[in-house]
């Protein structure tokens, strides 16, 4: 639905799913193609994993090729907007941090939905970075208020939240889809080209008080 919508706003669409980078060794197909790259026995990794229909017992994963950690698996690009859904909120968080300046460069907003994201465990006390956030970050929660409707907590208002529509959490990303899609467009034509370096820019006021000094 996202990315049927994105298309038709003429935007290039990267699906990610960092969750998933596993494959069950009972899905003959994908194995029997693994097996024709000669992938060898030490990339097995054992998961113990809970059978609710019978006695626990041990199932074979094997890494997806080209697949990595959660936190490694984001992408670059330019001018770009994300939709992140509950724990991709931290990892998106988490590339922000290892990826400052070019996510600060390249990102023009950021839209979370009902997400997993730490600012102050992730982001610390990090003055740029929290008030990149501030302006580039907007959240949908759920909540039993209309969508779009404030709903800033306490204990999280480092940028706006506002409410999905919805109190399910996996009916949030499909209630608030037309509003991500408005803020992206305000957010677009509002871009102002900031060029974030970390070198500090030496003002005429600075080098004032550096002669007079």
């Amino acid at each position: 639905m996202y990315g049927l919508m994105a298309l038709q706003a003429h935007y290039d669409v990267i699906v990610l799913n960092p969750n998933d980078n596993f494959v069950d060794l009972k899905m003959e197909n994908e194995w029997k193609g693994l097996l024709t790259q000669n992938i060898g026995s030490s990339s097995l990794k054992m998961v113990q994993a809970e059978n609710f229909f019978s006695l626990q017992q041990p199932l074979q994963y094997i890494p997806k090729r080209c697949s990595n950690t959660p936190e490694e698996h984001m992408t670059e690009g330019k001018d770009v907007a994300f939709i992140v859904h509950g724990y991709g909120g931290l990892v998106f968080m988490d590339l922000l941090v290892r990826r400052k300046w070019e996510v600060m460069n390249k990102v023009y907003a950021v839209a979370l939905i009902d997400s997993e994201h730490h600012v102050g465990h992730q982001l610390g006390s990090d003055v740029q970075l929290l008030a990149w956030i501030k302006h580039h970050c907007r959240e949908w929660v759920t909540s039993p208020k209309p969508l779009d409707k404030p709903a800033t907590t306490v204990l999280r208002k480092e940028f706006p939240m506002v409410s999905a529509g919805t109190e399910k959490h996996n009916l949030a990303p499909s209630s608030s889809l037309q509003s991500i899609f408005k803020y992206f467009k305000k957010a677009l034509k509002a871009k102002t080209t900031i060029n974030y370096s970390r070198v500090p820019i030496v003002t005429r006021s600075c080098t004032k008080r550096k002669q007079s000094a």
